[in-house]
């Protein structure tokens, strides 16, 4: 990773670097190319596979000099260089002006992707191993990094996150992590029929009421010495979240029918997906036991916060399965709106994986994905943008040939100096930046 020399101090008081916009290689059909691979845009840069591309590809398809990317406020203008495939923005083929890519855009040059990122700096460092049930890039890191601090302590955990996001799995993780002897046993509390919901949890003795002809032990009592956890958290009733705070705090569970306690050493994860303190303003879920379940959050980015996992998530889904995805059918799950997340994702992912099998194809074409939402449109892109960043592009580069010398460049544009100086200023362009030594 390039030298950064401007920081900022974070919330802590440690110094932060500031952002660098960047390209991140996030697909490719070649198997043996390194993705993601992050790529700064501080400047001009070229996508190829000639070795003098600023941004090398090992893709056939790919033209030695294949496009170019260069940076402006927001995003980054694309040139095709004269590419004998064609360069593609968001499904869209590039004319002979190019076109903005806004920050998120996607970039296909033969039969590789790329990303445009406000941010490039975490894709330059390879992720810690660890956790490899947690597909992903920068986006799960932070997730990564709270699992390593909480597994090993006794402490409840709520697990925050849109429908699909693999609060599961999570879980899982953190249980795998702790070094606890018992199982992780599951439930989905939204299922659990109310006037069950007490048997479900602590057990009951037989006969404690009509029907129960046997005794049960109930989930804590079988999750005993290992983790419990509590699915759409925010679905339990009332009359039951008192219980499971008392079932916590005195870490004991008295079954229906009994009269005596029996003792647990359960760890509880709660998980949902609706906000549990707007719940608690409202009078549906007890403040104390928010407060005894949270001691430890843990939110989940949705898939579309972190699209660039998504080539890495159709990989692991696939698993055996002797396919692949061509590259059209890869940027057209990178342009979808995911709103079931990874689950979401999963299905469409097992569907076209099934559908390419039965028509005998090794590559997962555009024709065998199923219907799947597009991401919305991006705010449209006017001819003034593209002409605003085409300029700004002209301009970089010439100061950039001419080492900051704005005498030499009005010459090469054909304009004067007090033009090339407002426009300088309207664009936030500093020619001193373009000086050698600088």
């Amino acid at each position: 990773m390039s030298d950064v020399t401007e920081t900022r101090h974070g919330p802590g008081g440690a110094p932060a670097a500031r952002k660098v916009m960047g390209a991140v290689l996030v697909f490719s059909e070649n198997p043996s190319e390194q993705v993601p691979r992050g790529f700064e845009l501080a400047a001009a840069c070229r996508i190829g596979r000639d070795t003098t591309a600023e941004i090398p590809i090992n893709d056939t398809q790919a033209s030695r000099l294949h496009a170019s990317l260069t940076p402006s406020p927001g995003g980054v203008h694309v040139a095709d260089l004269g590419s004998r495939n064609g360069t593609w923005v968001n499904g869209a083929r590039l004319s002979s002006h190019g076109a903005f890519a806004p920050v998120g855009a996607m970039v296909r040059c033969g039969r590789s992707l790329l990303r445009i990122v406000d941010d490039v700096a975490p894709f330059e460092v390879r992720a810690p191993s660890g956790f490899e049930s947690l597909v992903g890039g920068p986006a799960m890191g932070a997730v990564r990094e709270l699992i390593r601090t909480i597994a090993p302590l006794p402490h409840s955990v709520l697990l925050l996150g849109e429908t699909g996001t693999g609060k599961e799995v999570v879980a899982g993780a953190l249980h795998a992590a702790s070094g606890r002897r018992g199982e992780l046993v599951s439930v989905n509390c939204g299922a659990m029929p109310a006037e069950l919901v007490e048997s479900e949890l602590f057990g009951h003795a037989r006969g404690a009421f009509s029907g129960s002809d046997r005794q049960r032990t109930g989930l804590f009592r079988a999750a005993d010495r290992g983790t419990l956890l509590l699915d759409e958290l925010g679905e339990l009733p009332l009359a039951a979240q008192a219980k499971l705070l008392r079932a916590m705090e005195q870490h004991e569970v008295r079954p229906v029918g009994e009269d005596r306690p029996i003792p647990v050493d359960v760890r509880v994860i709660g998980a949902t997906n609706v906000n549990l303190e707007q719940a608690v303003a409202k009078g549906a879920f007890r403040a104390d036991l928010f407060h005894r379940i949270a001691v430890w959050q843990i939110p989940l980015p949705a898939l579309r916060e972190r699209i660039e996992d998504v080539p890495l998530l159709a990989k692991h889904f696939l698993a055996d399965e002797p396919v692949t995805f061509s590259v059209e059918a890869m940027e057209k799950l990178m342009l979808c709106s995911w709103p079931g997340n990874v689950r979401e994702l999963r299905n469409a992912v097992t569907t076209a994986a099934a559908r390419a099998r039965a028509a005998r194809r090794s590559a997962i074409g555009v024709e065998q994905l199923p219907a799947i939402r597009p991401a919305a449109p991006a705010p449209r892109t006017t001819a003034t943008d593209v002409e605003t960043a085409a300029l700004r592009a002209r301009i970089e580069t010439a100061l950039a040939l001419r080492d900051g010398n704005v005498s030499h460049v009005a010459k090469d544009l054909g304009c004067t100096r007090p033009w090339l100086y407002l426009t300088l200023k309207r664009l936030h362009i500093d020619a001193a930046a373009f000086r050698k030594g600088k």
